[in-house]
């Protein structure tokens, strides 16, 4: 092998693959700096190899970082068992005035879909994401796997079961407006203080999930059904937890608020459409300052 044209061949398919690969460890692991650890790992690997062998380099690529995140996502339990309260994935965050992220967009995997991913097992989100994100069909996720074409449909089907696919209800643009319209009921009752409409959109087995990472208060447990939510917001309403300013963003691919409190670290908040868009069903607020960037990095 040449080794100065192999590094460039490499080098070449890191620029153009390293968006796509580090979007699929992000899915299957919820977590954007071990996402990036998997796609170094696989280029490393790469460097100790022929690249001129290798005739069909995005499908080996997928197969290599779709391996590598399995690995890391079997010792995540162990990783998590010590972590402080509740689990929540990392949020890609993007403004509505900033640079959205055109991989994430293009395959419609938002934040709900990462945090019910995590109910699956490693096997079951791997086939999960190469069959819904990528698109890939049997005999390819088969060959990335080394199973047969018939336990990957099951382990799909486990999956799909798992997370509750909304097939057949709302049309798409109608589940997004439903997004858009929940999204900015609760930025108005945070603005008025009064939580009363919003709530009457949670269904009677609403649940909110909040991932503060022992670093910010946060509830340790899920906060079950709309009167005891409701109760939570009013509560840190009145402490003043709610007071700054907020912000549209996209939070890994779906509608969401970022507040903006003046000295104190920033929360982000998304939620879950019913399966039809009628009401919603899940809240997720993150404010783990180390799950939010540049947008905590200064009061860190």
């Amino acid at each position: 092998m040449n080794t100065e044209s192999g590094e460039l061949l490499i080098e070449g398919w890191y620029r153009q693959y390293k968006p796509l690969l580090a979007a699929i460890a992000y899915r299957m692991l919820g977590s954007k700096s071990e996402a990036e650890d998997a796609v170094q790992d696989v280029f490393v690997t790469l460097s100790k190899q022929d690249p001129v062998q290798i005739d069909h380099p995005k499908a080996y690529l997928i197969k290599l970082v779709t391996n590598r995140a399995l690995n890391m996502m079997k010792a995540a339990p162990r990783n998590r068992e010590s972590y402080p309260g509740l689990w929540l994935p990392e949020p890609l965050l993007a403004t509505d005035d900033g640079p959205q992220d055109h991989v994430l967009r293009q395959e419609q995997l938002g934040y709900a879909m990462l945090v019910l991913l995590q109910t699956c097992t490693p096997p079951e989100r791997a086939v999960f994401v190469l069959r819904d994100s990528l698109g890939c069909d049997y005999a390819e996720i088969a060959g990335m796997l080394g199973k047969t074409e018939a336990a990957c449909r099951k382990i799909y089907s486990r999956a799909a079961a798992k997370i509750g696919l909304r097939s057949g209800s709302a049309e798409e643009n109608e589940w997004d407006q439903a997004m858009d319209r929940f999204v900015q009921s609760f930025a108005d009752a945070v603005t008025t203080g009064r939580f009363d409409a919003f709530i009457r959109l949670l269904t009677q087995d609403a649940v909110l999930l909040s991932d503060g990472g022992g670093i910010v208060r946060a509830a340790l447990r899920p906060i079950l059904g709309p009167e005891r939510i409701a109760a939570f917001f009013t509560g840190i309403a009145r402490k003043g937890s709610l007071t700054g300013k907020l912000r549209p963003v996209r939070m890994s691919g779906q509608p969401g608020l970022l507040l903006e409190r003046e000295g104190r670290l920033p929360m982000v908040l998304t939620l879950e459409p019913t399966p039809d868009g009628a009401g919603i069903r899940a809240l997720y607020l993150v404010s783990n300052p180390h799950k939010l960037g540049d947008f905590a990095a200064d009061l860190l």
